[in-house]
């Protein structure tokens, strides 16, 4: 198990905190990931408990970790944090790589459902969805691309505007057009924060996030009580 003793420091933006894990390489940064969060699972007595996962790969290992070592998995409910707008089929799907590492679990999951008809409607079902499966947001993994979006939440786009939906479309035109996203009232409500920085090309972004940057990572971290970044670059 690793926690990275003596690693954890905390930076003050505004009046809020961002607490940094620093880790030597993406694995043990993944590891370090995975057991705050089984630390969390273990240390409640919730009958359920739930995680919210992004897609892409830096978060893989991480997950294949939370798949082997969470205690019982029946408690778990897993949530989509945001997702292309394109068939569970497509190899570019969150969704699918959800479920290609906990399907076969006893984990419940709330899977994001795309009908070809419209993305804002299957984004507002999927709100409905999570509201009424879910009263407790209790964790959510979180990527930082390179422009600084989390979740589906791009700079400039009207996704950043939703204050109302958990859940809203976004147009974003990479990869796909549309995109299904949790927006900044869901991501606000989540108990446990993370956010998984690794990679040499994540430096120049990292560095704007830590000096107070107009990133909406940085509006994230501003608007929460406490937020957690795990990352194998230098801060």
């Amino acid at each position: 198990m690793i926690l990275l003793k003596d690693t954890s420091v905390t930076i003050n933006f505004m009046s809020e905190s961002l607490i940094i894990y620093k880790a030597n390489d993406h694995l043990e940064a993944s590891s370090c990931l995975s057991n705050l969060i089984i630390s969390d699972i273990t240390s409640t007595n919730q009958k359920t408990y739930s995680i919210g996962l992004s897609g892409g790969n830096t978060p893989k290992i991480a997950y294949s970790m939370l798949k082997t070592d969470i205690p019982d998995l029946s408690k778990i409910i897993f949530w989509t944090v945001d997702e292309r707008w394109i068939s569970v089929e497509d190899e570019n799907s969150n969704q699918s790589m959800i479920n290609s590492i906990f399907k076969e679990t006893d984990a419940q999951i709330m899977e994001f459902e795309y009908t070809q008809e419209s993305a804002e409607r299957d984004a507002s079902t999927y709100s409905k969805k999570l509201s009424d499966n879910i009263s407790q947001f209790d964790t959510a993994i979180l990527g930082v691309g390179e422009d600084g979006h989390i979740a589906s939440l791009f700079p400039g786009t009207k996704a950043l505007e939703n204050n109302t939906d958990l859940y809203t479309s976004n147009e974003v035109n990479i990869v796909t057009k549309w995109r299904a996203t949790a927006t900044f009232k869901l991501l606000t409500e989540v108990t446990k924060l993370y956010l998984l920085v690794t990679g040499d090309n994540k430096n120049q972004i990292l560095s704007e996030i830590l000096n107070n940057g107009s990133t909406p990572a940085n509006d994230l971290i501003n608007n929460r009580t406490e937020t957690f970044l795990i990352t194998d670059q230098s801060t």
